[in-house]
């Protein structure tokens, strides 16, 4: 049997042990120069049900996964209102979407001759180490995207099936990468209704082609708790307006085969266009130059427009050019802000009636300072090839040889994704994560993009979210402190307010009371009129 005096003897050494792991800890977070650091505003949409989500960073700003012993404890205005393990958070298991763009600007930068990758290059290297990186018990999604999402890959902790998806991607389109957001974070409502969800999301390029608008999926994704991790490849775009005119011959010599592909090209060319920042107009040519219609980015409308083209006449090619300058010299007046204009032709055959000549077409296009990109179908002798690359040359354009129509769609393609795509879009991609409670990530060098994966998803896996109960439940408009801290270790301040009216809280009687004299203050007028009607003499006949 244990006695009580040996019982006793244990309490000193508990003690030590207790008093020695405290100053092992103080002093492993003094040594690391730990800081909390919280991820966005305090969410108080659910009032009286706050959210917290923070985490726990070292003196160069990285994530700290492997914390001291000791609890988190939350304060709201001095008093505890909450505490947990560190561990309860980061052994929820994690379920994470990798969105990736496929897009066709993701094929560029790349260089043989230095061993320079390709954007799309670099992103399957670093979409392998995203995977490899992830905490073991993980699941992981992919939805691979370009002008819109076509691939979905639901959670699974088969890691090596991802990657073999993300190296069979190709590029190609235009980017929507917002439509694709929403995707993931439907995904992940639908199969990982309990675990930690997170969406990351990499795109080189500003969206061009989404249905829904950043308000939209920023508040899709708040409500569903889902934080958006964004990764922006390359330079930030200007987001000037883009304006165009398509100038397309219709002559005679296009019948059959070649009107079909114009049909589908310039239509192409359209459905890759910005849907919010951008528009154009067709201007069809034959024996003489048609008018163009308005400027505008209804595509359904330009679509009727292009298909309705038929083939007839002759070719009054530099007229048509000089005729698109002026539409756009014209448009001028309708732009709300920095506009970049570019004029696109297209023709299977040399001049044959205008009255301009190419020395017009250049003297005017570069007054304007507006670029001619010029498509030629048919051998270099048949559409006056020379004339055609030296107006580009001159203008600032570009001159592409089509060699047969099924190569005319690839080339109006990637015409409107470089028009259109010049950039990543910094602000939205931004805004898209810190107000999901994510983070963004600029990525210059495409050689860098695998170390900056790692970095995310050793991030997404040190994150801890709390929801607690407000301790003043009323809505009543005031602000409240919010204090969150490690033990004795490290701590951060941070605050809310509730949207309402601001209304003291006082007592039920004394309430009553003030009530019956306001009642009483409003009286005293109509009782002294009457004392006063009672008092004055009677008149009498």
């Amino acid at each position: 049997m244990t006695s009580p005096l040996s019982s006793f003897g244990k309490i000193p050494r508990l003690l030590l042990l207790g008093l020695a792991a405290t100053a092992w800890s103080m002093a492993w977070a003094t040594e690391n120069q730990l800081r909390i650091q919280p991820l966005d505003r305090v969410d108080a949409s659910r009032f009286p049900e706050i959210t917290l989500r923070f985490r726990v960073v070292d003196s160069r700003g990285q994530p700290v996964r492997q914390l001291p012993p000791g609890q988190f404890v939350i304060y709201e205005d001095g008093h505890e209102v909450h505490r947990f393990e560190p561990q309860r958070t980061s052994g929820r298991p994690l379920a994470v979407v990798l969105t990736m763009d496929t897009s066709g600007s993701m094929e560029r930068g790349g260089d043989a001759a230095s061993g320079r990758l390709t954007k799309m290059q670099a992103a399957r290297q670093a979409g392998e180490r995203f995977f490899d990186r992830l905490e073991p018990s993980a699941r992981a999604g992919l939805i691979l995207f370009h002008h819109t999402p076509y691939h979905r890959e639901n959670l699974t902790s088969d890691r090596q099936h991802l990657k073999k998806l993300i190296q069979q991607a190709q590029a190609g389109g235009g980017t929507a990468y917002l439509d694709a957001a929403s995707l993931a974070v439907r995904m992940l409502v639908e199969q990982a209704r309990q675990d930690r969800r997170v969406v990351v999301l990499m795109t080189d390029g500003r969206d061009v082609n989404s249905k829904l608008g950043l308000n939209e999926v920023i508040a899709e994704a708040r409500r569903h708790e889902v934080p958006i991790y964004t990764i922006g490849l390359g330079e930030p775009g200007r987001n000037d307006w883009v304006r165009t005119v398509l100038v397309l011959d219709r002559s005679g010599s296009m019948a059959g085969a070649k009107i079909s592909a114009l049909h589908q090209a310039a239509s192409r060319f359209v459905a890759l266009m910005s849907a919010h920042r951008a528009d154009t107009t067709v201007l069809p040519f034959h024996s003489w130059p048609e008018t163009p219609g308005p400027f505008t980015n209804d595509r359904n409308r330009l679509f009727r427009q292009i298909n309705a083209l038929q083939a007839d006449g002759n070719t009054a090619l530099y007229d048509a050019i000089y005729e698109g300058l002026e539409a756009l010299n014209a448009g001028r007046f309708s732009e709300q802000g920095p506009t970049r204009r570019a004029l696109i032709v297209f023709t299977d055959g040399a001049d044959t009636s205008s009255r301009r000549n190419p020395a017009d077409v250049v003297a005017r296009a570069r007054q304007m300072e507006i670029p001619v990109y010029l498509m030629g179908l048919g051998s270099p002798d048949e559409i006056s090839e020379p004339i055609m690359k030296w107006i580009a040359q001159q203008t600032g354009g570009e001159y592409f040889h089509v060699n047969s129509p099924d190569d005319l769609t690839p080339i109006f393609e990637e015409l409107s994704i470089r028009l259109h795509d010049d950039g990543i879009d910094e602000a939205s991609l931004r805004r898209l994560a810190e107000e999901t409670g994510g983070a963004y990530y600029h990525v210059r060098d495409a050689d860098q993009l695998a170390l900056n994966f790692e970095q995310v998803a050793g991030e997404v896996a040190s994150v801890h979210s709390v929801t607690f109960r407000s301790r003043r439940a009323r809505p009543d408009g005031t602000s409240r402190g919010i204090e969150i801290r490690l033990g004795d270790l490290v701590s951060v301040q941070t605050g809310y307010a509730t949207h309402g009216l601001i209304t003291p809280s006082i007592n039920a009687l004394v309430y009553l009371g003030l009530l019956a004299l306001l009642l009483l203050l409003l009286a005293v007028p109509e009782l002294g009129r009457r004392i006063r009607q009672q008092g004055s003499p009677t008149n009498t006949p």
